[in-house]
């Protein structure tokens, strides 16, 4: 018994790191009218809230995704569309994405940004949202819906129904290698 105690938090570390779902990291290329970024789908075992994803995707080196084309929400819809990145509840909740609503905005529809700074001029909200129908829902993320859709929902930063986030990675020349080697070992791995 002193044995399985002692490895009890062991086993349950690697029970939650392998429970961490990355995706591999998916180029926007310029060839194909992109940004050249990487864009990487990341699902946890449980929920996670905005912040604890925002602090994630910074410490990898990225940001939250951050979407100002149709084009664009096209691609990265398409890097998220598959069931590991979705929870399902009544409706389907995609991942989180880097739109926030500054404090003090005019609701529900003002004030909203990219963390990153750049114009949010593109948006492609759900039919009926944004609707900041708990009075706090300041965040941004996917779906909203009985299906997997590219649309827009904003909730408050804790929202437990979230398990999901996607990265988005600005390459500069030794971080395009190493994303490109660290997605050629994925695909080894995974045949």
């Amino acid at each position: 018994m002193r044995t399985i105690k002692h490895l009890g938090p062991a086993i349950s570390f690697v029970i939650t790191f392998a429970s961490i779902v990355h995706g591999v990291p998916v180029q926007w290329s310029v060839a194909d009218g992109g940004n050249g970024h990487y864009y990487e789908p990341i699902a946890v075992g449980g929920v996670i809230s905005w912040d604890q994803a925002n602090q994630a995707a910074t410490q990898a080196g990225g940001y939250l995704a951050t979407i100002t084309s149709e084009e664009e929400n096209d691609f990265v819809f398409a890097v998220i569309d598959s069931p590991e990145y979705w929870y399902s509840s009544y409706n389907l909740r995609g991942p989180w994405i880097g739109g926030i609503q500054e404090p003090g905005a005019v609701e529900p529809g003002g004030g909203w940004t990219w963390i990153t700074g750049e114009p949010f001029v593109y948006t492609n909200w759900d039919a009926t949202q944004p609707n900041n129908f708990t009075h706090n829902e300041n965040r941004l993320h996917f779906g909203n819906q009985p299906t997997r859709v590219p649309y827009w929902n904003d909730v408050t930063e804790d929202f437990p129904e979230i398990k999901a986030y996607v990265v988005e990675y600005i390459p500069e020349p030794a971080t395009a290698a190493l994303l490109a080697l660290g997605a050629l070992l994925v695909r080894r791995l995974r045949n």
